[in-house]
């Protein structure tokens, strides 16, 4: 319990270090009007200190570890759901004999086909109730499992969002992005391999700008996309990471001592 607790604080104390960073950036775009790309670079990445960094990379080891687990709860209820539909079609609904004439037969032979006709009524009567119990408990296993599912898609896309941060490119642009590349009609398979990558707003982004880069990557197999974005996508994603220029700003030189400092304004102005 201690454990979790000190868990879900870390998660919180990042987020809390997070929206300190974005909220940092917002302050400086709306105070300053850069006029080279040099300084607008500056603003769109932040600048983490260790502190914040070391928040960040917590945040995002937290959700990672919750990502894994959701799939692997998922992949439990689905194979769980697996071995239940395979153990339904393997039974037969038991068959119930009509009803015996007792004129056509002995009074033993009646009372003894009477009794198995009963026998088979309760066999069929157990089977109707075990066939409705696996069908709402495949039922409640598959809701179960979708849930789980969307869980872990969840975390993906939190994770997601929070390495968009790192790398500098906004909500705005990571959304535009992101509806180019869903156009094109990529698999679900490739879109999650995006998700995972640590890189990924950088490869959506990247994506997004070449189109012919990305109508490739459609046409190939998830498996032959997945090698063609690690071994050719990856490393020009990386490229656009903004470059950010750690330097303070000048500090102003104080005036040299017994040197009066120099009058501002047009000359021949006085100042009284």
């Amino acid at each position: 319990m201690e454990g979790k607790m000190e868990q879900e604080d870390i998660v919180d104390e990042a987020e809390i270090e997070l929206e300190d960073v974005e909220t940092e950036g917002q302050e400086t775009g709306s105070e300053s009007s850069p006029d080279t790309e040099e300084a607008q670079e500056k603003q769109t990445k932040p600048v983490f200190d260790d502190r914040q960094q070391e928040a960040f990379d917590k945040a995002i080891a937290e959700k990672v570890f919750k990502l894994r687990e959701k799939e692997r709860e998922a992949e439990e209820l689905k194979q769980r759901l697996s071995s239940l539909e395979q153990q339904m079609p393997k039974q037969e609904r038991p068959n119930v004999p009509k009803e015996p004439d007792p004129y056509a037969l002995s009074d033993q032979e009646y009372q003894q086909q009477l009794r198995m006709r009963d026998e088979a009524i309760a066999r069929q009567a157990a089977f109707d109730a075990q066939q409705r119990f696996q069908q709402q408990e495949a039922q409640r296993l598959q809701q179960e499992q979708a849930m789980k599912q969307q869980e872990a898609l969840n975390e993906k896309v939190s994770t997601y969002s929070q390495r968009a941060v790192q790398l500098g490119i906004t909500n705005e642009e990571l959304q535009a992005a992101g509806n180019s590349v869903a156009a094109f009609g990529i698999s679900d398979d490739v879109v999650n391999y995006i998700l995972e990558d640590d890189l990924g707003p950088a490869i959506t982004k990247y994506l997004s700008q070449n189109v012919t880069e990305l109508d490739t990557i459609r046409s190939m197999s998830p498996a032959q996309a997945a090698v063609r974005i690690a071994t050719h996508v990856r490393e020009k994603a990386a490229a656009l990471k903004p470059k950010v220029n750690a330097a303070p700003d000048p500090v102003n030189q104080p005036a040299k001592a017994g040197v009066a400092p120099k009058a501002r304004g047009p000359k021949g102005a006085m100042f009284e």
